[in-house]
């Protein structure tokens, strides 16, 4: 999967597990915090990725972790731990 693929399927992702926020407005650019996400959200949201994307985030890297760009970069960046 190519890093176009990895961004739309990211951003398609997001749309599902985040109400009330309609697709076209989410972007690489779009802020957790933008998306109606507080901390307990993201925290879910990125056990969620995991499993979907089958990526590990590592702890110390989570705290980087603060846009939609920032998934999609650290899916394209290691590979998965198991079939996605």
């Amino acid at each position: 999967m190519d890093k176009t693929d990895i961004e739309a399927k990211v951003i398609q992702f997001i749309a599902s597990k985040v109400e009330n926020v309609d697709v076209s407005k989410i972007t690489t650019a779009s802020q957790f915090g933008e998306l109606g996400l507080d901390s307990m959200d993201t925290v879910q949201l990125l056990f969620d990725a995991e499993e979907e994307f089958g990526v590990s985030f590592d702890g110390d890297e989570v705290k980087n972790l603060r846009s939609v760009g920032d998934i999609i970069n650290y899916i394209n960046n290691h590979p998965p731990s198991m079939p996605a």
